[in-house]
């Protein structure tokens, strides 16, 4: 396929978007941000182009989304139930390739609907599939699938390490592995994605900073950060079901935002911290080659962050 210049970046003003756009732009791409009418954040980079599209709306998203090579759907997963007509927009419109809004856990495991909250994010891989499947080849994807970002998550007191009250939760025995990526990470695999387009083109895209257990994080934490850290001890017995009967309890009493719900959290606890590797919390062989950052500069980062 033609190299992609042209970029435009749905959830351009969210946690995602803010780290993409500066690497998209140092990367020579040309960024225009899809914002909506009533959006009343402004984009901080002068490079960055505006188009205003309400998502519901197919005409006007074609129309933003015109000369553009592709998309980068980075906004929060409740947005994509707009996924068909963002699709049929971009085909209208002659986008190339979607880079589709994951970003963290893998989707792509087997058992992931099992775990609930990645139904908006499956529904959509689902219909964009169907749609790139039936442009004849005109529209292609790719999925990119990071981990959970844990300088963020430290910093914002959702990860299992709480510089706050020093203490490290570990879920289960500690032994089980996962992958970790650090937020800035994201936007040079998006980069690389957008820079070698056919290497990626129609699959998920696996990179991550670090493969980690929890066990290995307390040495490193009290290696960087001082012994004083207090270790709490969860089981993970019955954790997915408990996580299973409240997000049902949510869906009959209507309940729109997910994500701060305690069901999403402990659904997702399980499902990152399974034993078993049931849902691929541990993606290390699907890794791309050369992407690890390495033990020194996870220490680093959390001597940086702890500190």
């Amino acid at each position: 396929m033609s190299p992609i210049k042209n970029v435009a970046v749905f959830g351009a003003t969210g946690t995602l978007g803010q780290i993409l756009l500066p690497a998209l732009i140092a990367a020579g791409f040309t960024v225009t941000a899809i914002t909506r009418p009533n959006s009343s954040i402004s984009i901080a980079h002068a490079d960055v182009q505006i188009a205003v599209a309400a998502y519901d709306d197919v005409i006007a998203v074609t129309a933003a989304l015109q000369g553009q090579d592709a998309v980068i759907e980075a906004f929060n997963p409740s947005a994509a139930a707009y996924q068909s007509i963002i699709v049929q927009a971009a085909i209208k419109a002659g986008v190339a390739r979607i880079i589709t809004p994951d970003f963290s856990s893998d989707t792509f495991s087997p058992y992931v609907d099992e775990v609930l909250i990645f139904g908006p994010k499956r529904k959509a891989q689902q219909e964009l599939e169907l749609q790139a499947k039936n442009s004849a080849g005109a529209l292609t994807w790719t999925a990119i699938i990071v981990g959970g970002w844990y300088d963020w998550g430290i910093q914002h007191g959702v990860f299992w390490i709480n510089k706050t009250d020093r203490t490290i939760t570990r879920f289960g025995s500690g032994n089980q592995k996962y992958a970790i990526s650090r937020l800035e990470f994201v936007g040079k695999a998006v980069v690389e994605v957008l820079s070698n387009p056919e290497k990626y083109e129609n699959r998920p895209a696996y990179f991550a900073s670090h493969t980690v257990t929890t066990n290995q994080l307390i040495e490193l934490v009290k290696e960087v950060g001082g012994e004083d850290w207090k270790i709490i001890d969860m089981s993970l017995d019955g954790f997915i079901d408990h996580g299973r009967q409240l997000w049902e309890q949510d869906t009959a009493n209507g309940v729109e935002n997910r994500m701060v719900t305690q069901a999403y959290a402990m659904l997702g606890t399980a499902a990152l911290f399974d034993e078993g590797n049931r849902y691929n919390g541990d993606f290390g062989d699907k890794i791309e080659r050369g992407w690890d950052e390495g033990e020194d500069v996870l220490k680093d980062n959390l001597r940086r962050l702890l500190n």
